[in-house]
């Protein structure tokens, strides 16, 4: 299955993780389980908006993606799209709430994966990592919300789930 080349990433990754910026907080935060369901707050909204943004799935997928919807009167509608490899830039409108970016990023990226946001500036980056629920941030201080979300899941996760979080905890030094 192909990943993308570390040619167009625009940040390190080791371990399928992005690495820190130097100096900036990075925060762990709550999310839905579909790729794109980012949970922010207004302010964090804001703050996407300020330049344009840009996604990239950073796991190994396949190359394509899609989905049958069966409707009421027994018609079906086929949707297959390939997932990209490069940086893909996010239209504006599916930066105004969480259901657009997270209908834009299905259209796109596929339900599942693990997807890397960020803008021109490169001086902050997101990972939504759908099957831990977690969305880790990595930004400048004052740019998006720095306190860490006790994460929901965690008292009946699964081993797997917590060694995964304790290990992105220590890499990134959240408490």
């Amino acid at each position: 299955m192909p990943k993308p080349s570390a040619e167009v990433l625009p940040f390190a990754i080791s371990g399928g993780w992005p690495d820190a910026i130097p100096d900036s907080v990075v925060t762990l935060r709550e999310t839905g389980v579909a790729l794109g369901s980012l949970l922010l707050d207004d302010a964090d909204w804001r703050a996407l908006r300020s330049a344009s943004v840009f996604s990239l799935r950073i796991d190994e997928h396949p190359t394509t993606d899609g989905w049958i919807t069966r409707h009421p009167d027994g018609t079906k509608t086929v949707k297959e799209f390939e997932i990209p490899l490069v940086p893909t830039a996010v239209p504006p409108e599916a930066l105004a709430n969480g259901r657009a970016f997270e209908e834009w990023a299905m259209d796109v990226h596929g339900s599942l994966g693990r997807l890397l946001i960020w803008d021109t500036s490169l001086t902050w980056w997101m990972v939504h990592e759908p099957d831990l629920e977690l969305l880790i941030v990595c930004a400048p201080r004052g740019l998006f919300g720095e306190d860490s979300d006790d994460l929901s899941w965690l008292p009946i996760g699964t081993a797997e789930g917590h060694s995964t979080v304790n290990e992105l905890r220590a890499r990134y030094g959240v408490t």
